[in-house]
């Protein structure tokens, strides 16, 4: 027997134990399908950030990055590229004040070349 679990902007289908979320994406709103295990089906209705975290997973086969990862993320790109902090002087409080001083010098070796 098929169940429908409707919810802000997504449903969850439920049919003998398969599970399907689907939302609409596109310019077009065309629906999207994707398969998602039961213990993704509840965590999709538990939260709209639960939710978000299921579709990601469901599209790309990745979880999204927690707050920390991100972070740490955007600081290693910051640190290959450290013009950043001067192109967009709120990255610098990313940084403790040694590493600042490090990566602004680095950065203004760059921007004198």
């Amino acid at each position: 027997m098929e169940k429908i679990y409707q919810r802000n902007g997504f449903a969850i289908i439920e049919n003998d134990d398969k599970f399907q979320i689907t939302w609409a994406e596109g310019p077009y709103g065309n629906s999207v399908f994707y398969d998602i295990s039961k213990e993704n089906m509840e965590k999709a209705l538990k939260s709209e950030e639960d939710t978000y975290e299921v579709m990601i997973y469901a599209e790309t086969g990745r979880w999204p990055l927690q707050e920390e990862e991100q972070l740490e993320k955007n600081k290693e790109f910051i640190r290959q590229f450290p013009e950043l902090l001067i192109k967009v002087p709120a990255n610098q409080a990313l940084f403790d004040k040694d590493e600042l001083k490090i990566l602004l010098s680095q950065a203004k070796k760059y921007n004198n070349k």
